[in-house]
């Protein structure tokens, strides 16, 4: 009797472990394992940009509208000066370079913050964890020379940005240093 009653058992342990492989191929052949998939397509009413769908390992799929001529430009900025959480994808900035270090041609005063780009669009922002210190990134909308811009004061000097309208008109500075300060 007890012989029956273990092969019971080994029946339905045999029967549970199939069951279970089987489902477990099928869930994994269904899940998607690239690590980043671009999908280019011009939707209606905005031939000038594309769509970009980007899926990333652990994280949810990202899509953003990228407008023809520019470029994606992921930069990295400390909470203060990238707006602390503020900013989300879709708002217009202002992006302001802070120099501090010497420059080789001289004309420049030390220090200096000037207005670099006006009207960037923010593709994307991924804000470090909550409760975890860190940088967010800013996944930015630039053209070849503004992603030159951007892309020197981050490494060499430091950016800020600031939140404006989409329909903010272009404003032009002459920034600001001790000498100008009143």
């Amino acid at each position: 009797m007890t012989n029956r009653r273990s092969n019971n058992v080994l029946y339905v342990g045999v029967g549970v472990f199939a069951v279970g492989a089987v489902l477990a191929f099928f869930g994994l052949r269904s899940q998607d394992h690239t690590a980043a998939v671009q999908h280019p397509v011009n939707p209606v009413g905005t031939p000038n940009s594309s769509v970009r769908t980007i899926a990333v390992a652990n994280a949810p799929a990202l899509t953003f509208v990228l407008p023809k001529g520019k470029q994606a430009v992921a930069v990295e900025m400390p909470s203060v000066p990238g707006l602390a959480g503020y900013a989300k994808p879709g708002d217009t900035v202002n992006v302001y370079a802070t120099i501090k270090n010497g420059q080789p041609n001289g004309k420049l005063r030390q220090p200096l913050v000037k207005l670099v780009l006006a009207g960037v669009k923010v593709l994307d922002v991924r804000a470090p964890a909550p409760g975890t210190e860190g940088q967010a990134t800013y996944l930015l909308a630039l053209d070849v020379t503004e992603a030159e811009q951007v892309i020197f004061y981050a490494k060499f000097e430091s950016l800020w940005i600031a939140l404006t309208t989409p329909d903010q008109k272009p404003v032009s500075t002459t920034g600001r240093a001790y000498q100008n300060l009143l």
